[in-house]
């Protein structure tokens, strides 16, 4: 590990070399990293809220934000009372039942597309079905009709 650590300082040496040879000549660039400390210190959020704030104005903050401040804190405080509820093997298996609950939605709507097609199929013989039993009655009328002429012509005749 000795040996290790010495590559690493001698492979940082070298970045840092190449970093400054090709900064070099470059004033805007040097500046910019003399500047970083100032800059993060800039971006630190206590440093502006202590600039831009008062004590008072954070004061006034705190207390217009109260209300929402203790709705946070009694979530915060059911959710540590639930926290072996949503700890449980239960909870901890839902990754691993998305997969079956995933492939089971999709046998469902396959089953669903296959009972409608199967209910067109159905209403499709039924309407086919009842265009032939009308056919037929009409069919049985017209030879009833037919019938019933010729017994009154054969009944005139006697």
């Amino acid at each position: 590990t000795g040996k290790a650590k010495v590559q690493c300082i001698d492979g940082m040496l070298e970045i840092q070399g190449k970093i400054q040879t090709a900064l070099s000549g470059k004033k805007k660039a040097t500046l910019l990293y003399e500047k970083l400390p100032e800059l993060k210190m800039y971006l630190d959020h206590a440093y502006t809220d202590e600039m831009m704030l008062s004590e008072d104005a954070r004061i006034e903050t705190v207390l217009a934000e109260a209300e929402f401040l203790e709705q946070q804190s009694a979530l915060l405080q059911k959710l540590s009372e639930n926290q072996t509820h949503i700890n449980s093997e239960h909870i901890q298996a839902v990754p691993k039942l998305a997969d079956k609950l995933q492939t089971l939605s999709r046998l469902q709507i396959d089953q669903q597309d296959e009972a409608a097609h199967l209910t067109d199929e159905t209403r499709r013989l039924l309407s086919a079905y009842n265009n032939i039993v009308t056919l037929l009655s009409k069919q049985f009328l017209m030879w009833d009709e037919q019938l019933t002429q010729l017994e009154v012509q054969a009944a005139i005749k006697k």
